[in-house]
């Protein structure tokens, strides 16, 4: 979604960032302010030299953040103001960004095992939603919604009830860091399947009727974990930890009220599914 040498605008926290992807380079990222007057870098450019500079008076930074060029000054330009840099990195196909965070301490980003696995291939979706970050968070963990808001049979896997509960467990995967996940057995338990003539099998929510077979084979359990700040992966594992399919999500707080949703469907598929589809 990046365009390769070619700076982009994007935001956290209500903080706005001037990003650029720079194909097999490390990419970069400053704050979106020019230290001269204030200008966005964002509405700037890349100089053959890597350079991002200013739209306004073209002053040129490079990824630390120390200005490379003022065009009105002849001469050495390091003792002009500086841009702030900010760590960034890519990660399994996700820009990420530290904001406030020093390069040399920065932890690694949470990872998907599944997407470092040749044998499984994922499609995207991202879309900026008007919604709070933490309801969203809340949302992608609630799996009793998905019957029916979605009308999703596949949605009850991960439901609980007093006979098949679910468990919860918090565990610190670093100093200072924690993961959440939720288990329960993965068969049906809100909805109910039932014979019809002609019909092999279809299933039934009481009060509304959901088309498709859930398709259940072998004892799975449904584990959902969230990686604070914003990863959470999905799915049916079996005895071995083993899966065929994640439903990864990373919920991205760009403001108050305000999110950007990234969503990777993580199959065990010769092919990735393209996007429009």
């Amino acid at each position: 979604d990046l365009p390769v040498n070619a700076v982009t605008k994007v935001t956290l926290f209500d903080v706005d960032y001037c990003v650029v992807n720079r194909g097999e380079q490390e990419p970069l990222a400053l704050e979106d302010k020019c230290p001269h007057r204030l200008a966005a870098l964002s509405e700037g450019r890349l100089t053959a030299q890597g350079y991002v500079q200013c739209a306004y008076h073209g002053w040129s930074f490079d990824a630390s953040g120390a200005c490379k060029s003022v065009p009105q000054r002849q001469g050495d330009a390091s003792t002009a103001l500086c841009a702030t840099a900010v760590p960034c990195r890519v990660e399994q196909g996700l820009l990420w960004l530290f904001p406030g965070a020093d390069a040399e301490n920065a932890k690694p980003p949470p990872r998907v095992p599944e997407m470092d696995d040749a044998a499984f291939k994922w499609s995207t979706a991202v879309r900026d939603l008007p919604i709070d970050y933490s309801i969203l968070i809340e949302n992608i963990l609630d799996p009793d919604h998905g019957l029916f808001a979605h009308q999703a049979p596949p949605f009850d896997l991960y439901t609980a009830t007093r006979d098949a509960p679910q468990t919860v467990t918090l565990a610190e995967t670093s100093p200072g860091f924690f993961s959440l996940s939720s288990a329960v057995a993965a068969t049906p338990k809100l909805a109910k399947t039932k014979e019809k003539p002609g019909v092999v099998k279809d299933t039934t929510l009481v009060g509304a009727t959901i088309g498709g077979a859930l398709n259940i084979t072998g004892a799975l359990t449904g584990i959902s974990t969230f990686r604070p700040p914003c990863t959470i992966a999905t799915g049916r594992r079996d005895g071995n930890g083993e899966t065929k399919f994640q439903a990864c999500f990373w919920i991205t707080p760009t403001g108050v009220g305000r999110t950007r949703f990234m969503s990777a469907a993580v199959g065990r598929l010769p092919f990735s599914v393209p996007r429009w589809v």
